[in-house]
């Protein structure tokens, strides 16, 4: 058995009730004075600064005043989030519970890997309530790149647990975030209950694949 598992939250856990898009919107208007219409679809299992980035670019905004603004877009991003989505239902994927419950009581610790900033992903994990269950990990603020992201996961769970990447394993339903994963040199499983079909998945070099979080059976038995 792993004796880490990762998780990427949105998508793969929780999903939104409906389409969210306007915070980024909202969060671009607000740090960098831009109207522009942000369609989160497109951008599905990129990091939030990426999809920023991306944004803006395509808005013609000089790389410079992109980078120097970041760090303060990514703290005003909650804060927009929950004035658009804050009072809305946040809806638990089926068998995500489930399989949560059961690594817990195999004794495997559980963490967090995600693009999305962190105050987010709190919320998201707390109003769902399976905030309890995530004991480290790494998020949005953490890196523009999810390599990073993940890279970020691994040293800390080196540091603070004694973890090796050998001992790690990242679910995800993105092939960013797979392929980071094997860039990173853990092992991923890859959940098709999102917008990527399998072969994506399995492209981008997950360990496994299977259809969805019910299919509890084949993620633990390769998790042991």
């Amino acid at each position: 058995m792993y004796r880490l598992v990762l998780f990427d939250v949105v998508n793969t856990l929780v999903v939104d009730s409906k389409d969210v898009s306007e915070y980024v919107s909202e969060s671009i208007r607000n740090i960098y004075g831009r109207i522009i219409r942000a369609d989160l679809k497109r951008y599905e299992g990129q990091t939030s600064q990426n999809i920023a980035e991306d944004i803006l670019r395509h808005d013609k905004m000089p790389e410079d005043e992109i980078k120097a603004k970041l760090n303060r877009y990514m703290e005003d991003l909650f804060y927009t989030y929950y004035n658009v989505a804050g009072h809305d239902r946040l809806v638990l994927l089926d068998g995500a519970r489930d399989l949560l419950g059961q690594i817990w009581k195999k004794d495997v610790t559980i963490g967090i890997a995600t693009g999305e900033a962190e105050r987010i992903v709190k919320f998201r994990t707390e109003k769902t309530t399976i905030h309890g269950f995530f004991k480290t990990g790494a998020y949005g603020n953490d890196g523009k790149e999810p390599v990073d992201i993940v890279n970020a996961a691994v040293k800390r769970a080196r540091s603070d647990l004694g973890i090796q990447s050998s001992e790690i394993a990242l679910v995800a339903s993105s092939p960013y975030l797979i392929r980071a994963a094997k860039k990173a040199g853990i092992a991923a499983v890859g959940i098709a209950n999102a917008g990527y079909p399998e072969s994506d998945l399995k492209s981008a070099g997950a360990d496994l694949v299977v259809k969805s979080l019910k299919d509890r059976g084949k993620i633990l038995s390769f998790l042991k």
